[in-house]
């Protein structure tokens, strides 16, 4: 089998592997190489490097970077062998949809500051990511998990972060499926509601000097104040590691993704079937 090798290794869109499965990845790194299997073709596995003279740079994605944390302060040596370290943070407001999210947000924001302090500015994303709205059964009230907005906006604003990455949710069929079965109805909102609802957060982030960046929603670059994210983005790794990062659109994303090429790491089932177990994610297989 041949070597696959790419100097960005996501880790992973696909489940939070940073909170639930350091050991796992640490193993890896020391192998050297990793089987991934395809989830859409399962017979199709590739066998990524994961050797440092391959490996630029990883992005980090997750709701929750407690053992992450620890698990650097084991493993320096290690990891420190690998030019560069990016984090895909994200920080909701606590809702009955994320009932799995143990962490408080105070701890979040400390998390939050650490990694600033580790890594610096340039190598954090922070994501509110995605903003959905529902129903419960037997009810008309419309409920959302942006109740927490402002608190989250104002609290990572103190570390100087000057962006951040949102999406609306997507309701898929087994998004809708999963989230009936639990009692919630998704909502998804016309173009005119989710302006109502952007504007109103394109003012709070105004006041705290941040930014809006939408995630493979082209529609929303349409209102003012929205821009194109670019969650993995090679010309900022490059500033990060200090080296050339080819600048190629990773087309294996959706059509409007504004991402570098990665190779992503992570799976959906298994030993990668995700202890979030959000309602509304795409990712998680099962209604559960």
């Amino acid at each position: 089998m041949n070597l696959v090798k790419s100097p960005i290794i996501s880790c992973s869109r696909r489940t939070d592997i940073p909170a639930f499965l350091m050991n796992w990845v640490i193993q890896q790194m020391k192998i050297g190489y990793v089987d991934v299997i395809n989830p859409f073709n399962r017979k199709q596995i590739s066998h990524i490097s994961l050797k440092p003279e391959d490996v630029k740079c990883w992005v980090w994605w997750s709701k929750n970077f407690e053992d992450w944390i620890k698990k650097f302060n084991e493993n320096k040596n290690l990891f420190r062998i690998y030019r560069g370290h990016s984090f895909q943070f994200t920080i909701n407001s606590p809702s009955e949809l994320e009932n799995n999210v143990k962490i408080s947000l105070e701890n979040r924001f400390k998390q939050l500051a650490w990694l600033i302090k580790e890594f610096g500015l340039l190598a954090v994303n922070f994501r509110f990511d995605p903003i959905i709205l529902y129903k419960k059964h037997n009810s008309n009230k419309v409920y959302s998990n942006l109740d927490h907005f402002e608190y989250i906006i104002k609290n990572v604003s103190v570390f100087g972060l000057k962006e951040m990455i949102f999406s609306f949710a997507t309701i898929y069929p087994k998004v809708k499926s999963r989230m009936y079965t639990r009692g919630y109805i998704p909502i998804d909102p016309t173009f005119e509601k989710k302006k109502e609802i952007l504007d109103n957060m394109i003012e709070i982030c105004a006041k705290y000097d941040i930014k809006m960046k939408a995630c493979c929603q082209p529609d929303l670059l349409e209102i003012e104040g929205i821009e194109q994210a670019h969650c993995i983005d090679a010309y900022k790794i490059e500033r990060i590691v200090k080296e050339p990062i080819p600048k190629i659109k990773d087309t294996g994303q959706r059509d409007h993704c504004g991402c570098s090429k990665s190779k992503d790491i992570g799976g959906y089932s298994g030993i990668f079937r995700c202890k979030h177990n959000c309602a509304y994610c795409y990712a998680s297989p099962a209604k559960r």
